[in-house]
């Protein structure tokens, strides 16, 4: 009989606790997450049942704050305005038994990500954990490069092993290709490489350029930088040809080219070769030197354009003459033949008056030329 009378006074034990604890008020529905971009709106429903007169409150948590937001439709932290729109708002929806309290936040930076806990404060009762739920914010962020930990210049020793890096941020966290700016292929090989840091290695003059990196999370826009990267170098030296033909009378120019690339940039000169003295030649009423515009379509990154005009070619003037490039890392040549021929070369021979250039005189003379070998050719028949 008393087992029977303990069993009962459990059983109504058990019965008044959960009698009393159904009537507490309870968060009823899960807080779904919103996702949205920089300057959007967000909104965070907490629906509560049986609130009678205890509270609801919005607290976040995020970006190292932890901080209390509202108490039922109440702000009670600082809630500056933009552009007459305040940060936070509280929009309270009641129906039947249920409390809505919908958390809104305009006009959303990066700084709003994060986690918003809703929670029931009851009357007379200490905080319970079972009386709250957590939505979360996600506020995207188009990709930025970060200035600091990103390579503008990269200087690597010819034959090193090195890299460059382009550090990005963004919501969600980008992708970051990297591309050669004149499309040439990357020091791997390829054409495109993935990733943060880009390895260069074995460094050589071939690598020297711009190289853009891409950082992309397909927000828009995505984010771009650029690296210079130079190779030192000892000055390497072609010509556009290697020997140049010219007729001599005096009044004809010859033009000679070469291309020089190097790092540092080289100091470049022409020069000539008299009975073993090496004579530079500097710019005069016979000689005139120049640095051609970079031209992108003929020449690789770091190159630069040199020509030697030789004005009022004479016979003196057939010879070797030798581009010259200099810098701290050493020495490059090469060498380009001016010959004699039997007719004016370039486009000014065309535009040459009949009463004499030189060229124009001969070319005059070519139908009498062929005249006479016709006539030499009929008398030997």
């Amino acid at each position: 009989m008393a087992s029977a009378s303990l069993s009962f006074f459990y059983w109504t034990l058990v019965c008044i606790v959960y009698c009393v604890s159904a009537q507490d008020p309870e968060i009823v529905n899960d807080i779904f997450p919103e996702v949205k971009q920089v300057g959007m709106t967000a909104r965070l429903n907490c629906t509560v049942a049986r609130l009678g007169n205890n509270a609801v409150q919005w607290s976040f948590s995020g970006q190292g704050l932890n901080q209390i937001l509202s108490r039922n439709e109440e702000i009670i932290i600082n809630n500056p305005r933009k552009g007459n729109v305040p940060i936070y708002e509280i929009i309270k929806d009641s129906s039947y038994d249920r409390v809505t309290f919908t958390l809104v936040i305009n006009r959303l930076m990066p700084e709003y990500s994060g986690s918003y806990q809703c929670s029931i404060i009851i009357h007379n009762k200490p905080y319970d954990h079972l009386n709250n739920k957590t939505g979360y914010v996600t506020v995207l962020q188009p990709p930025m490069i970060r200035p600091g930990s990103t390579d503008a210049v990269k200087m690597i020793e010819k034959g090193g092993n090195s890299s460059i890096t382009c550090d990005a941020f963004g919501v969600p966290f980008p992708n970051i290709t990297w591309v050669r700016s004149d499309g040439k292929l990357l020091p791997n090989g390829k054409a495109i490489f993935r990733g943060r840091t880009l390895p260069i290695m074995s460094a050589d003059v071939r690598y020297s350029g711009v190289y853009r990196c891409v950082a992309d999370n397909s927000i828009k826009p995505p984010a771009e930088s650029l690296t210079q990267v130079y190779v030192f170098q000892a000055p390497t030296v072609r010509v556009l040809q290697n020997s140049v033909g010219q007729f001599a009378n005096g009044r004809l120019d010859a033009k000679l080219d070469c291309i020089v690339q190097g790092y540092p940039t080289p100091t470049v000169y022409w020069m000539v070769v008299n009975e073993q003295e090496h004579i530079i030649l500097k710019n005069s009423d016979k000689y005139e030197t120049t640095k051609q515009a970079t031209d992108t379509q003929n020449l690789f990154n770091g190159e630069q354009w040199y020509s030697l005009k030789v004005r009022y070619v004479q016979a003196l003037d057939f010879r070797d003459y030798y581009c010259v490039g200099v810098n701290s890392k050493g020495q490059g040549n090469a060498t380009v033949t001016l010959f004699s021929t039997w007719d004016c070369q370039g486009p000014l021979c065309y535009s040459l008056e009949a009463s004499g250039r030189g060229g124009a005189n001969l070319l005059q003379l070519f139908p009498l030329r062929l005249l006479l070998i016709a006539v030499f050719v009929v008398v030997l028949n």
